[in-house]
């Protein structure tokens, strides 16, 4: 239960061994590969090596393909829509088969082309609408789309923006060229459309005329015949079109049960894309590559073992002076789930403390305490159990569930110490339905009589886990060779705040002036010269507003327990007003699930935020860096690794 301890790892292998390392590495998933670039700025590196070159970007290409075809059948063959998906388990070998691969490929290559054809069909489609809209306002009787012009008489066809007025413009027109003519044929909202009839000696001045009035020809190139004939054949092309690519669509569903196989292909080919990118990592020659990076402390023999069967030279040393190694958590496979909680916040600093351990408690503690019901506690750790155990979640969804079986519990715990199931229900469904008979569940303090009571149980419990987080502090530095460091920064807050609890009693002043001398005289050490010294202690007292601040802080756990019960039973008594069981049943189910729903958010950030601001101020040490290393990391199948060798050569 700590922060696992890494070593630098650094190696030289041959070139031909490269891509059976790679794997490897990514099969054991204990090495972060790190920037080598600081070594091509040594003369004696760059003689030699160079950044090494990979295919990444044709791999990104495939990727995508293939996402675009499972986007595809998302659309053309959609499935059921589900927030849990069962992930298929598979081998490492099936995982790596390369004509699983392949399969997938063609079945991309084939949704693509189908996409493409699709495409353009819709292209298609959208230009007839356009000519078909083009054409709807010249479909008048009588009226061909060729040019109509006779030798003497020229006939145009053409637009005038609807802002203007048609008789004004013949007006003009017939002022500049009087063997001319304008004849409407249609008008919409947006433009005259017109034939313009004018003499062929004229034609300069009609163009001359019409001009301020934007005037602008319309030509149907390769169309004969009237309107409506051409609108006819193109709504024949268009169900052509139409029917065409409906047929590309239905392929496309026909092909929905290759899913599963597209899946597996994505996935696959990340970790290949993983293994191409770690390229950048190393550095080559041609022959040979050197890389080096961060492992696993505890997995050193388990490494050395395996690159024993390659040909290759390698060391293994801790970290040096001024190295930040990433940050890895090691606990319980149980107590994982509250690393969404830690992680929320911030890693801890490699030289820090893991606080899971602690914080797993108290988390656990606090939110039962604040939504403290038998019935709720039920319905959340049985529908965080079915949802584990059917569709086993992964990564943050995955620890939100499996923390909440430990909430569930820790609720129905408290639920019991309070008296709570669904608030009052039995009380308010005894007094209104069963004839005012009392129905009550035996409880050691009841929030709604007791609040004072559950105040001081809250304030009780936050000293309890501020004591604790120095006891932390007061390890790490004995941990890191500074015990007097620990217990000066502690012990005289301590007697401090004995002393009030002795003047709260009765009991005199005394040791809560012991406390004060005591600060005035330590807290201020680091501090240079005896007045800043003696500054720095004096200004620590300062310091007793923050801890009060933080006994308060933990009064949330009264307010929220108020909280969860006052509104469960306004909710049952809202049910009992119609006096109607049905009307009963109805609202409660309502209220209730408004009130689980509301509290659990609710209790879940408070719950969290008494460990960031509280407990964690007392000890943390934030800001580590995340232990990335080159291993699987899949989003539709999960990879087991135990049953391949992973030996590489």
């Amino acid at each position: 239960m700590a922060i696992v301890k890494m070593k630098r790892i650094r190696l030289i292998g041959l070139e031909q061994e490269r891509k059976e390392l790679l794997r490897l590495l990514q099969h054991l998933g204990c090495v972060e590969l790190t920037q080598t670039e600081e070594r091509l700025n040594t003369p004696e590196w760059a003689a030699v090596l160079h950044r090494d070159s990979n295919r990444a970007g044709e791999l990104k290409t495939k990727l995508s393909k293939t996402n675009g075809a499972l986007a595809a059948l998302k659309k053309y063959a959609p499935t059921k829509f589900s927030l849990f998906q069962v992930r298929p388990v598979l081998s490492e070998e099936e995982f790596l088969d390369d004509t699983a691969l392949e399969e997938a490929m063609a079945v991309t290559d084939e949704i693509q082309d189908s996409l493409a054809k699709i495409a353009q069909y819709q292209s298609k489609e959208n230009h007839l609408a356009q000519v078909k809209a083009g054409l709807v306002p010249w479909d008048s009787p009588g009226l061909t789309l060729e040019d109509a012009s006779t030798r003497r008489v020229r006939i145009t066809k053409g637009v005038i923006p609807a802002g203007f007025n048609l008789d004004d413009v013949r007006a003009k027109l017939a002022e500049a060229a009087p063997l001319s003519d304008l004849v409407s044929v249609h008008d919409d909202r947006d433009q005259h459309y017109v034939l313009l009839l004018c003499h062929r000696q004229e034609t300069d001045l009609a163009d001359a005329a019409l001009k301020p009035f934007s005037f602008s020809a319309v030509q149907f190139r390769d169309m004969t015949g009237t309107a409506a004939e051409n609108l006819e054949r193109l709504a024949r092309e268009g169900e052509e079109l139409v029917k065409a690519r409906q047929a590309e669509e239905e392929k496309i569903a026909s092909l929905g049960d290759t899913r599963p196989q597209l899946k597996r292909a994505i996935d696959r080919m990340n970790q290949e894309l993983d293994k191409e990118l770690a390229r950048e990592y190393l550095l080559t020659d041609g022959t040979i590559f050197f890389m080096e990076g961060w492992a696993v402390g505890e997995k050193e023999e388990e490494l050395i073992r395996r690159l024993d069967n390659f040909t290759c030279a390698y060391e293994f040393a801790a970290p040096a002076e001024g190295e930040t190694p990433p940050t890895l958590l090691k606990n319980p496979k149980w107590m994982n789930p509250i690393n969404m909680v830690t992680e929320m916040y911030s890693l801890p600093a490699y030289e820090g403390i893991d606080p899971n351990p602690f914080i797993f408690w108290f988390f656990i503690a606090f939110f039962g305490f604040m939504f403290a019901d038998i019935a709720y506690g039920i319905i959340l750790f049985v529908v965080s159990h079915i949802i584990v155990k059917k569709y086993n979640p992964k990564n943050t969804l995955g620890y939100m569930f499996r923390l909440g079986r430990y909430l569930g519990i820790s609720t129905f715990i408290f639920g019991l110490l309070t008296g709570g199931f669904f608030g009052d229900v039995l009380t308010v469904f005894g007094e209104n339905f069963l004839g005012g008979k009392v129905l009550k569940l035996p409880s050691l303090i009841n929030p709604l009589e007791n609040p004072m009571k559950v105040l001081i149980i809250a304030i009780i419990i936050g000293a309890v886990q501020m004591f604790f987080g120095q006891c932390v502090h007061i390890y790490m530095e004995i941990r890191d060779g500074r015990p007097a460091e620990g217990f000066l920064d502690v012990v005289p807050w301590w007697i401090l705040f004995a002393g009030i609890g002795l003047m709260v009693l009765g009991k005199g002043p005394i040791l809560l002036l012991v406390g004060v001398i005591a600060l005035i005289a330590t807290q201020g050490r680091h501090k240079k010269g005896i007045f800043g010294k003696l500054f720095g202690g004096v200004a620590s007292l300062y310091d007793i507003t923050s801890w009060l601040g933080d006994f308060l802080s933990y009064s949330r756990l009264m307010a929220l327990m108020l909280a969860t019960s006052v509104i469960a039973s306004v909710m049952n008594i809202l049910g009992s007003l119609p006096g109607n069981i049905i009307a009963f049943v109805v609202i409660f189910l309502i209220g209730h699930f408004f009130n689980i729903g509301i509290n659990l958010i609710g209790t879940y950030v408070h719950a969290a935020r008494l460990q960031y601001l509280e407990f964690f101020s007392k000890f943390y040490k934030e800001g580590g860096v995340p232990f990335k290393p080159l291993a699987y990391r899949t989003k539709y199948v999960d990879v087991d690794t135990s049953e391949r060798g992973g030996e590489g050569a």
